[in-house]
């Protein structure tokens, strides 16, 4: 990524979705590598997308450099994208959804495949409840929690 082209990275996300693919029985999709995210800015805020998967063309696209500075994102980022976009991927071939939600199973999932990956030990994702029976990630102390303490 540091090199300023994304040749070698597609190559690099090629290879592991198709290693994870085979690995969870699912066709493998394709993948497009592209430089500076897209901001979407609307009123009083803005989001920036990291990542996206379309279930009807079986692709994933990735973006490696931040919107506004167009920096290099960091590799964990840039890894946990093709992770959570592969989990969408997963949850439309292995499961049958219509359509992937962010459940709690499915960051579950994300985090899984990611440490895998990196060949790092799992962390135990904290939840916070929100309204309306949601849920979200307590990042802070999921980032505090030992590794390896899954349970």
């Amino acid at each position: 990524m540091k090199g300023g082209t994304t040749a070698a990275v597609r190559r690099a996300c090629a290879e592991f979705v198709t290693v994870t693919s085979t690995f969870y029985q699912v066709p493998t999709c394709g993948i497009r590598v592209l430089a500076a995210r897209p901001l979407r800015v609307r009123g009083h805020w803005a989001t920036e997308l990291f990542g996206d998967h379309n279930p009807q063309t079986m692709l994933i696209r990735v973006w490696t450099k931040t919107a506004v500075r167009k920096e290099i994102m960091s590799y964990g980022t840039f890894l946990s994208t093709l992770c959570h976009e592969f989990c969408h991927h997963l949850d439309c071939h292995k499961f049958g959804f219509a359509d992937s939600w962010h459940t709690r199973g499915f960051y579950e999932r994300a985090a899984a495949l990611y440490h895998d990956a990196r060949e790092t030990p799992p962390k135990k994702l904290f939840w916070v409840a929100m309204p309306g029976g949601r849920w979200r990630i307590d990042w802070p102390r999921t980032n505090r929690s030992a590794p390896g303490r899954v349970g």
